[in-house]
């Protein structure tokens, strides 16, 4: 048997050594990557932030199309056929009657032009709900960045945790391995027992367990990255540090100024009023201007050829709908209180979220500072025991001990650390600063304002500007809201 455990144990090392060794060769074939730059990775390339910008695009279009409900529209209508016309009978009575035929290919086309003059504000009101409802699109987009960029954080910290985790797992077996090792050499001279090989087997055993399962949350946790920032995690850079608030107070006051969840409801409430005009406007009346060209060609019955121009103005007095304009305008006032609790609520949810994770960031910082004096402190007691074992006053089982407690030390302080940087990333984003300008990351920014000023500056304004006088534009602009 004490064959066999000395044939068996190279064999560890020489996988322990394999395992560095593969480490090694990975990190030297790759470019390191910073906690910058995994960031960086997020916001260029995950999937669910580009699908928010490109939503974010298609609510941009909402302003477009409310303005076009107050702007000239224009329609052209137009058919083309075959007739044929039989017709048989006497011009006067006694003749003989006659047959009539005539066929032919009738046409016609009509020009239809429609200018809203006065729609009770219903376009201003809609203009303004469009341009609420993007200003919180943009909002929640901000949200969706912070929430995608402190995914990838948490990835980052949490493959650094567990390389840490199972580098120090690994260095545990080789220590194991030593003093597995050194109670069969103590039992081969007579100083030792089979209690002290069977004992430094047993915490071998667990501890290979310990690398085993070490390395698969590793793998778990390589895998989280990969999903969030796009690429394998290699020889990652240290975490920086982030500046906080002085105090909670100061934390919770920022936080209401840029959370972007308070801030989208905020807009969902300026949305929310003006639909209360939008659905005021339906019981107003609609004023509008109707131009009206037409043609017809080749008809067989009466006239072969017609024009006709027409210009005329149409107002529409909405005067019974039965209730239901009525039951849209509680309904729009009831909406626009309930997103008024619902900001309030979301404030309420803000102070509180600021103060737990204020008071998890202070237990972190303290179970680091503990930690590293427990570290220090089991360091030293495992080499004290070790060199009382070499004098007889201490046990193999001694020595297992003390080196467990040095493990449990080492992977509470990784623990803690990464703990407190994930509850650091939590409060700046809570805070609303958790985002790329708020982090100041160096890359060129996504402009949420781009799209829209290229959309709303559009070709049809630009050529009714040069054809229209400006005082005629503004005249039916006005008219038209």
């Amino acid at each position: 048997m004490l064959s066999l455990s000395f044939k068996v144990l190279p064999v560890r090392q020489l996988l322990v050594l394999l395992t560095l060794s593969c480490s090694l060769l990975a990190t030297q074939t790759v470019h390191a990557e910073t906690f910058e730059e995994a960031l960086i990775s997020v916001y260029n390339s995950n999937p669910r932030l580009m699908a928010a910008r490109a939503q974010l695009r298609e609510i941009d279009e909402n302003y477009i199309q409310a303005r076009a409900q107050g702007r000239l529209n224009a329609n052209i209508s137009g058919n083309l056929g075959y007739a044929i016309n039989r017709s048989s009978g006497s011009f006067l009575p006694g003749l003989p009657d006659q047959s009539f035929s005539r066929e032919g290919t009738p046409s016609a086309a009509q020009l239809q032009v429609i200018q809203p003059l006065y729609q009770g504000g219903r376009v201003r009101a809609l203009k303004n709900q469009a341009r609420a409802g993007i200003m919180a699109a943009r909002q929640q987009l901000r949200s969706t960045e912070q929430e995608l960029l402190l995914q990838g954080a948490n990835a980052y910290l949490d493959v650094l945790r567990d390389e840490e985790i199972a580098k120090i797992r690994r260095n545990s077996v080789s220590v194991l391995a030593r003093q597995e090792l050194a109670a069969q050499e103590r039992f081969i001279v007579g100083v030792g027992t089979r209690t002290d090989i069977a004992q430094a087997q047993s915490r071998l055993a667990a501890s290979e367990s310990g690398v085993a399962a070490a390395e698969a949350e590793l793998q778990s946790s390589r895998a989280s990255y990969i999903r969030l920032i796009g690429h394998m995690p290699v020889d990652l850079g240290p975490i920086p540090k982030y500046e906080l608030p002085p105090t909670v107070d100061s934390a919770i006051a920022l936080a209401r100024e840029n959370n972007p969840n308070l801030l989208a409801a905020i807009h969902n409430k300026d949305a929310a009023k003006a639909a209360i005009g939008v659905v005021k406007s339906a019981s107003k009346p609609v004023i509008s201007l109707n131009g009206t060209l037409g043609g017809q060609r080749g008809q067989i019955n009466g006239l072969s050829k017609a024009d006709q121009a027409a210009l005329t103005a149409q107002i529409t007095i909405p005067f019974y709908s039965g209730g239901a304009n009525k039951s849209k305008l509680r309904q729009a006032r009831h909406a626009d209180e309930r997103i008024g609790f619902e900001i309030k609520d979301t404030e309420r949810s803000i102070d509180a979220n600021v103060r737990q994770i204020w008071a998890q960031i202070d237990a972190a910082r303290q179970a680091v500072k503990s930690s590293r004096l427990q570290v220090q402190a089991a360091e030293v007691a495992f080499e004290g025991v070790e060199l009382e074992q070499s004098v007889g006053t201490r046990t193999t089982l001694d020595v297992l001990d003390a080196e467990q407690e040095v493990l449990n030390a080492k992977l509470s302080l990784i623990r803690a650390e990464r703990n407190l940087d994930g509850a650091t990333f939590e409060l700046l984003r809570i805070l609303g600063v958790f985002d790329a300008q708020g982090i100041r990351l160096p890359i060129r920014f996504y402009d949420v304002k781009e799209n829209f000023e290229t959309i709303k500056n559009d070709k049809f304004g630009r050529v009714t500007r040069k054809v229209i006088p400006e005082q005629v534009i503004s005249t039916l602009k006005k008219l038209g809201d």
